[in-house]
């Protein structure tokens, strides 16, 4: 879900229900976070996103349009995914 903040806009993340470890009972709690990110496009399905100091760049294959000069943006996901 995009919106904006008072850090400006992002994604804000709401995450269910978390078990509190310092509850005994371990009671479950909802917690939420912030990520931002700017992304600007280059040319055809090249595209940089960049976060505090870090820059990802993600392209697609040419039967998508790119010039696979870098990885297609799920793999970054499916790259978090496995870390």
């Amino acid at each position: 879900m995009n919106e904006s903040s008072p850090q400006g806009p992002g994604v804000r993340v709401v995450v269910g229900e978390r078990p509190d470890p310092t509850q005994p009972e371990f009671k479950s709690r909802q917690y939420e976070f912030m990520m931002e990110t700017d992304v600007e496009s280059l040319d055809k399905m090249h595209k940089v996103a960049r976060h505090r100091k870090f820059e990802i760049h993600v392209d697609e294959p040419a039967h998508l349009h790119g010039d696979d000069n870098h990885p297609q943006p799920l793999i970054y996901v499916a790259a978090g995914i496995g870390s």
